[in-house]
C-alpha cells in the first residue's frame, strides 16, 4: 500500500483530476431522460422524435470516443479538452437561447454528443497514461466519476427540471458546465508530445474470430437495453405510475457505479464464460423485474440493468486482454465500441417509435427481454475457444 502511494506524484494527480472533471461533465448524458416529458410539452414533439435525437447524441458520443486519438494527435490534451467542453457547453446554450426541435438535434444531438464522447475518451486516455501499478485504479476512478455524475445530477436536478422550462434548464446547465470544464482544461499541460510520439508501435489486431463476434454481440445487446433505459427510463417510470421518475436514473447509475468500480477486478478472477453469463443474466433479470410491475421492482430492475451496462464497459477490456494479450486491448476494444454506436443509433429511436405506435412501453420491454435473452443464450451456449498465442490468465 505504501509503495502504491509513493508512486503518485503531482503530475499523476493533475491527470486524474482532469479526468474526473471531464467525466463529471460527460455524465450529463444521464440527465436526458428527465427532459423527455418537459420537452414533449414545450416543443410539441412526439416521443419518437425525441428518441431519434437521443440516438443521434449517443451515436455522436461513440464517434467522439472513436475519433479521440486523431483529435488528440492534432490538438494535444489541453486543446482536445477545450474542444470537448466547448461542444458540451455550446450545445446546451444553443438550445437554451433558441429552443426548437432543430436546435435540440444540433445542440444536444450533435454538439453535446460529440463533446461528451471526446471528454469520456479523454478521461480514459489520461488514466491509461499512468504507470502500470496505478492504471487499473485510475481507470476505475474516472469511470466512477462518470457514473457518480449520473447519480448526483438526477437527484439534484430532477424536481427542478420537471418544474422548469426546458430551454431555461438547458441554459443553466450549459453555464454550470463551464466551471468544471475550465478546471479540466487548466489541469492539463499546455504543451506535450503528440499521442504516440516516441512510443512503441502496437501490433495490428488479429482478424475477428468467433470469440470477438460473440463478445461484440453481447456488448451490443447489453448496450441496447441499457441505452433504452438511459433515453426513456424516466418516461417509462412515469408511464408506469412511479411517483418520482428521476429515481430511475439514480438507480441505474448506482448499478453502473458499482460495476465500474468492481467489474474489472471481478473479471480478473472469474472465468470468461461465467463473467459473460453473469452480465447477461443481470440484464435479463433486470428487464423482467421492470416488466413485472410495481415501483420497487422497477427500481430494482433499473439497478440490475445498470450493473450489466456498466459492467460491459469495465469487464470486456479485461476479457480482451486475457484472450488476445494486453497489447491488443486498445485495438480490439476500439473495434467493439462500434457495437455501442450501433445500439445508440437503434435503441432510443426504436423505443420512442414503439411508444408512439402503441401508446405504451409494453412492446419496448418485450423487445428488451428478447435481446437480453439472446445475449444470455450466446454467453452460455456458444463455446469460446482459446486463441493460439494469447496470453493466458
Amino acid at each position: 500500500m505504501g509503495r502504491t502511494q509513493s508512486l503518485w506524484n503531482a503530475n499523476h494527480l493533475r491527470l486524474i483530476g482532469a479526468g474526473l472533471l471531464a467525466n463529471a461533465v460527460s455524465g450529463l448524458l444521464y440527465v436526458w431522460s428527465l427532459f423527455i416529458l418537459p420537452l414533449e410539452a414545450a416543443l410539441d414533439l412526439e416521443r419518437a422524435h425525441l428518441g431519434a435525437i437521443s440516438s443521434v447524441s449517443l451515436a455522436c458520443y461513440t464517434i467522439g470516443i472513436w475519433g479521440l486519438p486523431r483529435v488528440t494527435a492534432r490538438l494535444g490534451l489541453r486543446g482536445t479538452a477545450t474542444l470537448a467542453i466547448a461542444l458540451i457547453v455550446g450545445g446546451h446554450l444553443g438550445f437554451g437561447l433558441a429552443p426548437s426541435g432543430w436546435t435540440l438535434a444540433a445542440g444536444y444531438g450533435v454538439a453535446f454528443g460529440t463533446g461528451g464522447g471526446l471528454a469520456y475518451g479523454l478521461a480514459l486516455t489520461l488514466a491509461a497514461r499512468l504507470p502500470d501499478v496505478l492504471r487499473a485504479r485510475a481507470i476505475g476512478l474516472v469511470l466512477a466519476a462518470f457514473a457518480l455524475s449520473g447519480i448526483v445530477l438526477p437527484l439534484a436536478l430532477g424536481d427542478w427540471i420537471a418544474a422548469t422550462d426546458p430551454a431555461h434548464a438547458f441554459l443553466v446547465i450549459g453555464l454550470a458546465a463551464i466551471l468544471p470544464g475550465l478546471g479540466c482544461v487548466l489541469l492539463l499541460p499546455s504543451v506535450q508530445r503528440p499521442v504516440g510520439a516516441g512510443q512503441v508501435s502496437i501490433p495490428a489486431a488479429p482478424a475477428p474470430d468467433m470469440a470477438f463476434m460473440v463478445m461484440t454481440g453481447i456488448f451490443f445487446c447489453l448496450c441496447f437495453v441499457g441505452l433504452i433505459l438511459v433515453s426513456q427510463g424516466a418516461a417509462m417510470a412515469a408511464a408506469g405510475g412511479l411517483s418520482d421518475p428521476s429515481r430511475v436514473a439514480t438507480a441505474m447509475t448506482l448499478g453502473y457505479l458499482v460495476a465500474s468500480l468492481f467489474g474489472a477486478p471481478l473479471a480478473d478472477v472469474v472465468r470468461e464464460r461465467q463473467m459473460l453469463a453473469l452480465l447477461t443474466a443481470l440484464c435479463a433479470t433486470g428487464v423482467t423485474a421492470m416488466a413485472s410491475g410495481g415501483q420497487l421492482m422497477f427500481l430494482v430492475g433499473s439497478t440490475l440493468v445498470g450493473l450489466s451496462f456498466g459492467g460491459s464497459g469495465s469487464v470486456l477490456p479485461v476479457l480482451v486482454g486475457r484472450r488476445y494479450g494486453a497489447d491488443q486491448i486498445s485495438a480490439i476494444y476500439g473495434r467493439m465500441i462500434i457495437a455501442y454506436g450501433l445500439a445508440a443509433l437503434i435503441a432510443p429511436g426504436l423505443s420512442g417509435a414503439l411508444y408512439s405506435a402503441q401508446s405504451g412501453y409494453g412492446p419496448t420491454l418485450a423487445l428488451s427481454l428478447i435481446v437480453a435473452g439472446l445475449s444470455f443464450a450466446a454467453a452460455v451456449l456458444i463455446p469460446l475457444r482459446p486463441v493460439p498465442g494469447a496470453q493466458a490468465k
